[in-house]
């Protein structure tokens, strides 16, 4: 017999010997020892000659029958381990299907048929924000653990091959905004995440991706997707230099866009020809953690003078739904841009 078997041979032998030691019995009986064993007073009445070890084991079967039994352990969910910008872990739900775009209908997006949120949340603070309404919502709760803190999600990176374009798309259906409950571009958002996410948007180049940021100075460091539309948003006039620094540095993408929404005062630029598209809009009521901020809407004045001074510039205009008052009410313009491609010549 091999060293191993004749070990083992060895234990049993020693565990019956120690089982029928303790109660007194020997043979055919070892086994019922060894289980009345596991009920100390029953073993005791045994050696004592108080109880016979048939009944003893019968009690003991009878004392296991009676035990209430443990609940049984649900396996619990599997989960990702995701990061804040900050490092710390969360622990998030492992999803059921695999990483798509999702449709904006509701989202109040007028300008792309789809969202795409790898990363979630911004610390700019905006008192206005949309996004950060949502995430701090209760409904969102388990859509959004840490609430409007920038997250990482990393699960979501393979949305842009996983989503199909649509036969007979339009050119909307293959507009993505990217991070629309983000910044991804802000000072806190580590390199890594920026990188990733547009490695997978250039291994995609069957989507236009919408990009929106207030900080456009981080675009002049990275490598950027070709089939971008590089944008930045501007609400007050001391955002416009920064704007136009950076965006006369910009080369190689699709698109570069400005957005005035909301537009909260009468801005000035000293050139708009650096953009290729405009889009102006008013600011819709949030309800933030805060309280109530409500809706207000920019004077005719403020937005006539920029979109005289876009077309002076070739600029193509979009005005959101959310300027006018009425129904049917005045058309606004609605135009969009006519993005690069690989000739690089601007439309």
């Amino acid at each position: 017999m091999p060293a191993d078997l004749r070990s083992a041979d060895r234990r049993q032998r020693e565990s019956s010997e120690q089982a029928a030691k303790l109660t007194g019995a020997s043979g055919r009986g070892v086994q019922q020892a060894k289980a009345v064993s596991k009920s100390p007073d029953l073993a005791e009445q045994v050696k004592a000659g108080k109880l016979s070890l048939d009944n003893a084991h019968t009690q003991h079967q009878q004392r296991e029958k009676a035990a209430p039994k443990p609940a049984p352990v649900k396996p619990s969910a599997t989960t990702l381990t995701l990061r804040t910008s900050d490092g710390t872990a969360v622990e998030y739900p492992q999803p059921k299907a695999e990483a798509k775009f999702n449709r904006t209908e509701g989202e109040g997006i007028s300008w792309a048929s789809w969202s795409w949120n790898p990363v979630t949340g911004c610390l700019h603070g905006c008192n206005y924000c949309y996004a950060r309404e949502t995430a701090t919502s209760k409904r969102s709760r388990d859509a959004y653990p840490v609430g409007f803190t920038p997250l990482f999600h990393h699960e979501r990176l393979d949305a842009p091959k996983n989503t199909p374009v649509p036969a007979g798309a339009s050119e909307s259906d293959r507009r993505v905004f990217v991070c629309s409950m983000a910044d991804l571009y802000g000072r806190w958002v580590p390199d890594e995440w920026i990188s990733q996410v547009h490695q997978a948007c250039i291994d995609s180049p069957q989507w236009d991706y919408l990009m929106l940021t207030k900080f456009p100075a981080r675009y002049l460091k990275l490598d950027l997707p070709p089939t971008a539309w590089l944008g930045t948003s501007v609400d007050k006039q001391d955002r416009v230099r920064i704007a136009e620094t950076a965006f006369r540095q910009i080369d190689g993408v699709a698109v570069k866009w400005l957005s005035l929404e909301p537009l909260l005062a009468p801005l000035e630029f000293s050139d708009l020809s650096m953009f290729d598209w405009i889009v102006i809009g008013s600011q819709t009521q949030t309800v933030q953690p805060t309280g109530v901020v409500p809706a207000s809407a920019p004077p005719f004045e403020w937005v006539a003078r920029l979109w005289a001074q876009a077309r002076e510039a070739g600029c193509r205009v979009h005005m959101k739904p959310n300027l006018g008052r009425s129904s049917p009410g005045m058309a606004l313009p609605d135009e969009y841009p006519v993005p690069r491609r690989s000739s690089g010549v601007k439309p």
